[in-house]
């Protein structure tokens, strides 16, 4: 893949450092998440980035001194502007591979119990594997398995490597642990002379029932969250909203301080925590 002109400047400055810096790691991450970027190259641009962002804060904290003059002690913690910027700035985008890699995980193992069935189909009627793995790379609806099938397909059609050689590199880069162990128990069939056909059904029975047990776990506990969101976002609310002011008026004690900050911070925090909780299981429908 050519490099922007971005990624040029900054494997101009710190290409020849990056090649001899690159760790396995980071290379296997690159793989799994699909960032199509020699590591040398990703690694440039991290510290190109890190740069900028110490500039950039220390820009941020030269101004706020100038412009307010804090004290020695404000001065002393305003500090931690470039100093912090800077360190996540780093962990930022040296552990983004890594993050993208097991979100695409999870993305393939959602998807995996609908796409063996769909190879499993395809066997069934005789299909070669090579042809299935081309059927399954054009069939978006199957996520990021589609794209595991294209490199598998890439593998065979481009660089002329057998199907059994392509399944092998693609166990190697997959990040998902269950479709590994597919595709290595597809390698192990064959090898031993075992029924593909037989090795699919069976896999794809496997993951269907497994998948039907995770959901049935996860409407549950979207269940128990129902009860607990009306429990504590509903009724619990409305309940500290009238017993505040009776308070007020037996204590003659000003709850106001403590209403507006229930109001207006508590209340929202509490639907933004379900919210959120809502969104991250909604991933694994």
């Amino acid at each position: 893949m050519s490099l922007n002109k971005y990624e040029k400047i900054c494997y101009r400055q710190f290409g020849r450092v990056a090649e001899n810096l690159v760790s396995d790691k980071l290379k296997m991450d690159l793989e799994k998440a699909h960032i199509e970027m020699r590591a040398s190259v990703y690694l440039s641009v991290v510290w190109f980035n890190t740069i900028l962002a110490a500039l950039i804060t220390s820009f941020v904290y030269i101004t706020l001194v100038i412009f307010f003059q804090p004290n020695i002690i404000f001065t002393l913690l305003l500090i931690m502007i470039p100093v912090l910027g800077t360190i996540i700035s780093y962990i930022y985008f040296m552990t983004m591979p890594s993050g993208k890699a097991k979100s695409r995980a999870k993305k393939i193992d959602t998807h995996l119990p609908y796409a063996l069935n769909f190879i499993s189909a395809m066997s069934s009627a005789g299909i070669t594997p090579t042809a299935i793995f081309e059927s399954l790379s054009k069939q978006d609806i199957y996520g990021e398995i589609q794209q595991e099938s294209l490199w598998i397909y890439r593998d065979v059609s481009l660089l002329g490597r057998d199907i059994i050689s392509a399944i092998k590199s693609n166990i190697q880069r997959t990040p998902s642990e269950k479709f590994k162990e597919f595709l290595q128990g597809a390698v192990v069939t064959v090898q031993s002379g075992g029924s593909l056909k037989a090795y699919f059904m069976s896999k794809a029975d496997q993951y269907t029932r497994e998948n039907r047990i995770v959901q049935k776990q996860l409407i549950e506990s979207l269940g128990i969250m129902a009860e607990a969101y009306v429990t504590a976002a509903v009724a619990g609310v409305l309940l500290i909203i009238i017993i505040l002011p009776l308070l007020m008026v037996m204590s003659n004690v000003n709850q106001m301080p403590f209403m507006y900050a229930f109001v207006f911070l508590v209340i929202p925090m509490i639907h933004i925590a379900f919210a959120l909780f809502l969104s991250t299981s909604s991933e694994k429908v």
